[in-house]
């Protein structure tokens, strides 16, 4: 049998083995092999860094003094580089808007659901081993100019991690043309999520407000680089901040920022309106008692009776009324002691 099939293997060894197909056939498997070991060598390394990463960024805080804050990674397009513009715009004015409270700044890891629990789940667990007051991570879409989208879970300054306030929004994407502005909106957007006073402008004494109302109002004057809604957030807060520190300048600002965005095209909820249309005629009624002008008292009492109107439309407002009118209701007939001696207290 050997010798029969020796005729058959020289053939084989003089046509196929010794060719120049085989040999480049051979020499591309061995090509091939070389860049799959070496594929699996890099992704063996790179499951070893995420690794090393999570270590490092799970670790505590140094310091239980002030507020601590996690960014995770912003994934998407340019994700790594927006990532690490928001923690350079915290370094550099987060403390501008916490009124000097100390603040330290750590990396999260990749935010992961794991399993049927979503994203949210694994911030309040990194909430409860990291020591954070509040957490950030969010993703890009592909396109230039496009928005971070971003979700924030804050413990407020004294949640519980488990009652943490979860927020979701916007970032403006940070560039080297719109940093000024967009670093300090970003910082800013974080400093509101850590202390939900900064909405609601009597939080603060107006002389600690000043500032932030300035750096605001800076803002609001480049709103080419600010997503439509954070610019609107921004405005809102500045006008509640600028009607408690009052003065002709920060009242003037108001009217003019009111006024043009009840005149823009786009259609504001109701809630938006209400409250645009109170700030308005609160700042005509501030000017006027500076400077008397029935002609804006009018203006001012028009925007009010407007902004009462809607509240009365407000379904939340009529079972607030309906729930006051119940109540009241129950007092009275607690206070109606005849019925009650007639029948004994019975119901029956």
């Amino acid at each position: 049998m050997p010798s029969q099939l020796a005729p058959l293997i020289d053939w084989f060894n003089a046509t196929i083995a010794g060719s120049t197909v085989w040999s480049a056939i051979g020499f591309g498997a061995a090509i091939a092999f070389g860049l799959y070991v070496c594929w699996k060598a890099l992704q063996g390394a790179a499951i070893g860094m995420r690794t090393l990463q999570t270590m490092l960024a799970s670790r505590k805080r140094r310091s239980t003094q002030g507020f601590g804050i996690a960014v995770a990674p912003i994934i998407g397009p340019k994700g790594g580089q927006q990532t690490k513009a928001i923690v350079d715009a915290l370094d550099a004015h987060l403390g501008l808007f916490v009124f000097g409270t100390p603040v330290e700044i750590v990396r999260a890891p990749r935010m992961r659901a794991k399993g049927a629990r979503g994203l949210r789940a694994a911030a309040t667990d990194y909430l409860e081993k990291s020591s954070t007051d509040l957490v950030l991570w969010g993703r890009r879409q592909r396109g230039k100019g496009e928005p971070s989208s971003v979700e924030i879970l804050s413990c407020g300054g004294s949640l519980a991690p488990s009652d943490a306030m979860h927020l979701e929004g916007f970032f403006p994407e940070i560039t080297a043309a719109s940093e000024a502005t967009t670093s300090r909106v970003a910082a800013y957007l974080v400093a509101r999520a850590l202390q939900p006073g900064l909405a609601d402008g009597t939080a603060f004494k107006a002389d600690k407000l000043a500032p932030v109302a300035d750096i605001l109002l800076e803002c609001l004057g480049e709103q080419e680089a600010l997503p439509s809604r954070t610019a609107l957030t921004l405005e809102t807060d500045y006008a509640s901040m600028a009607l408690h520190i009052g003065g002709e300048a920060h009242l003037k600002r108001v009217a003019e920022l009111r006024r043009k965005r009840l005149s823009s095209e786009t259609q504001l909820v109701p809630s938006h309106a209400i409250q645009a249309r109170i700030d308005l005629g609160r700042a005509l009624l501030g000017l006027s008692e500076i400077n008397f002008d029935p002609v804006r008292v009018r203006e001012a009492m028009d925007h009010l009776k407007v902004a009462v109107d809607l509240l009365k439309a407000d379904p939340v407002l009529r079972v607030a009324q309906a729930t006051n009118r119940a109540v009241q209701q129950g007092q009275t007939m607690l206070g109606n002691r005849k019925r009650f001696s007639v029948t004994s207290g019975s119901t029956i």
